[in-house]
């Protein structure tokens, strides 16, 4: 294909704050990528924008007129693009490019995007049910979210189970929680005013509802996002869970043990602050599930060789290492190391639905995305489309 004509604008995310888009133009049509951004970020991952969005663009503007012109036959060609790609571009910019070239590249050659990489894997969805933590403005629960996945046979089928147990958790808040109106936080978890152990209590309720009413094979997670509130060697509680609300590093181990034991949790992202390591691999060594590094590892493949003996999962988010050829990488080392892969959204979403063919074509296990909003629900439909073979 050949690069006609391309540009960078700035548009909304989920957020309502600005990101990058590039549009690209070949033989084929138009192409546009864009980037999202977090709200709860990795001391690890890069910046998206450097400052002035509207001048860093301007500026990556006269980098893409370079690329008129430009052919790209292979996958491996638009990683050598990113090759190019100035450091102080790294970021949303150069994002929005790899994934504008990856949906014009797919097209020239007819073929899905999942298609361009080596991998395919049945992909089963991760998903809010309760959100805490920074996502919620620091309403309701400390932690970030509580988590729903399943076992099935195929994306669709651990949709439709999945959303069983998001509805009937909204209906428990509707019946016993006299604030709660319905309202949901970026990703579409549900805020309410339960605190952390009230909030886990209802999604298992839910969880058993549905697994009586389906025989579904549920199973509960948790992303504590503890670096959020580690400050001064201690983990800030708003309010008390089991009695306490200032915990050591000890107490916060012991914590996330008893609390995946109590509720049967299967997942647990960052369960500890970001620079202990092996405190992740404390409690990996004491519960059988899967212990998610995230802001530990912040899909850098330096970072996952630091850390990977101290857990068992990770997840990858393209927008914190900005290039997919690294994005790439990463997933090849994380199958070095037997890691199961969890390809995940951002709070700041855009509307694109391209890590749901990532997740596939990079053979990850799960997709962590919200169930409800509609740059959420993109996500969820394109793992629909793709098993019925569109």
């Amino acid at each position: 294909m050949e690069i006609k004509d391309i540009k960078a604008i700035k548009i909304l995310n989920a957020n309502s704050n600005f990101t990058a888009e590039v549009e690209v133009e070949t033989e084929n049509g138009r192409f546009r990528g864009s980037s999202p951004a977090g709200e709860s970020n990795s001391m690890y991952e890069v910046n998206q924008f450097g400052g002035d969005i509207d001048k860093e663009l301007q500026q990556f503007n006269g980098f893409l007129s370079g690329l008129k012109g430009k052919r790209l036959e292979t996958l491996n060609e638009i990683y050598g693009v990113e090759g190019t790609i100035p450091k102080e571009f790294i970021g949303g910019p150069s994002l929005s490019l790899s994934y504008a070239l990856v949906y014009a590249l797919s097209s020239y050659l007819k073929k899905s995007p999942f298609q361009l990489f080596p991998k395919k894997e049945t992909v089963l969805p991760v998903c809010k049910m309760i959100g805490g933590g920074l996502h919620a403005s620091g309403l309701g629960m400390d932690i970030q979210e509580i988590l729903v996945t399943t076992v099935a046979d195929s994306s669709t089928a651990s949709i439709d189970s999945t959303l069983k147990v998001y509805k009937e958790v909204k209906r428990l808040l509707e019946k016993t929680t006299s604030s709660f109106v319905g309202g949901v936080d970026p990703e579409g978890g549900f805020v309410s005013a339960l605190d952390n152990y009230e909030s886990l209590k209802t999604v298992r309720k839910a969880v058993e509802n549905v697994i009586g009413e389906t025989g579904a094979d549920i199973r509960m997670g948790a992303d504590f996002a503890a670096s959020t509130f580690y400050k001064d060697g201690k983990y800030e509680y708003r309010r008390p869970i089991y009695g306490k609300k200032a915990l050591n590093r000890g107490e916060q181990i012991d914590l996330a043990v008893n609390l995946a034991k109590e509720f049967d949790m299967y997942y647990i992202e960052d369960p500890v602050d970001q620079t202990l390591g092996e405190d992740y691999g404390e409690i990996m060594r004491k519960v059988d599930g899967l212990i998610v590094g995230d802001d530990l590892t912040a899909t850098i493949p330096d970072r996952l060789e630091k850390v990977h003996q101290f857990i068992n999962s990770t997840l990858i988010k393209p927008n914190q290492v900005a290039l997919l050829n690294q994005v790439h990488i990463y997933s090849d080392l994380a199958d070095k190391y037997n890691i199961t892969k969890v390809v995940s959204h951002r709070s700041e979403e855009t509307a694109l639905s391209i890590i749901s063919d990532l997740a596939i074509g990079l053979g990850a296990k799960y997709l962590k995305v919200g169930i409800n909003r509609g740059e959420r629900v993109e996500k969820l439909n394109r793992l629909i489309e793709v098993d019925y073979g569109i």
